[in-house]
């Protein structure tokens, strides 16, 4: 099982021994993407650990700053160097400027069904859903065994789609390690990534909406903002997470070709 960390500052090569990637970068907000630091964690990782370079979903601004970002460290020419794309758009500029690049289908696309609260529903324990303050807002009947089945799965799975992928050099999906058992049928040739301990349940543009404060000029006062909410969720900038550290059983991990372990830090 190869271990990943997501490094957004220069560590020390005795706390990245059993590390042979890294990730650099964030796939929850294009304005926290600083092209110089990264190009300088490049520039000092580069030919002593594989480099992944992890991005958000992007706009016209974003993929400026990847083009930055790929021109200036002349990573891209090298054969171990992926790229994460949340987006599709970001996926049509890469396929289209750098063909031999290796793509990330990153979780933001695979479509996992991952609120943790709803768990004891799929069990049929529970006939009641709450928010994150404990408020009852949804009731629901007993679940038939079809639709408990379609929460243990995510979206790449489709013959055409996996030719799609196949086709265009994305030979890696992402995951997050939901509550649930993950079941999936992906030939050999697709591998996959687990993040862990941190779900990405939900990624916003609307920071200010989330945070009581709103700028005309973002100032990234939200990354260093970590909110503790109940039940084992989180808020940091833009983002709502979930923590789940209880790991996939071996022969879970096996079977759905995850050979990877994304270590996450809030």
């Amino acid at each position: 099982m190869n271990k990943v960390n997501i490094i957004n500052k220069i560590i020390s090569y005795d706390d990245l021994q059993l590390t042979e990637r890294i990730y650099v970068g964030n796939d929850f907000c294009q304005l926290s993407l600083n092209e110089k630091e990264i190009i300088k964690l490049i520039d000092h990782y580069k030919g002593k650990k594989q480099i992944t370079l992890l991005l958000p979903f992007l706009t016209n601004l974003g993929i400026e700053k990847l083009s930055d970002i790929l021109k200036q460290s002349g990573i891209a020419d090298n054969n171990t160097f992926e790229i994460v794309f949340n987006d599709w758009g970001t996926f049509y500029y890469l396929r289209k400027n750098y063909p031999k690049v290796k793509l990330v289908l990153g979780r933001l696309l695979t479509n996992q069904k991952k609120d943790p609260r709803i768990l004891n529903v799929l069990k049929n324990k529970d006939t009641v859903v709450t928010d994150i303050l404990n408020k009852q807002i949804v009731y629901l009947p007993e679940l038939p065994q079809s639709l408990i089945d379609l929460y243990h799965r995510h979206s790449v799975e489709t013959p055409e789609l996996i030719k799609f992928l196949t086709d265009n050099n994305v030979y890696r999906i992402e995951l997050d390690n939901v509550v649930w058992k993950i079941v999936s049928e992906l030939p050999k040739t697709i591998k996959v990534s687990l993040y862990y301990p941190y779900l990405l349940l939900s990624v916003t543009r609307y920071c200010g909406l989330l945070h009581d404060k709103y700028e005309k000029i973002c100032n990234k006062d939200c990354v260093n903002d970590i909110q503790k909410l109940s039940n084992g969720f989180y808020l940091k900038g833009n983002a709502l997470y979930h923590k789940n550290d209880v790991l996939p059983s071996k022969e879970d991990l096996e079977s759905n070709n995850i050979d990877r372990i994304v270590y996450q830090t809030l």
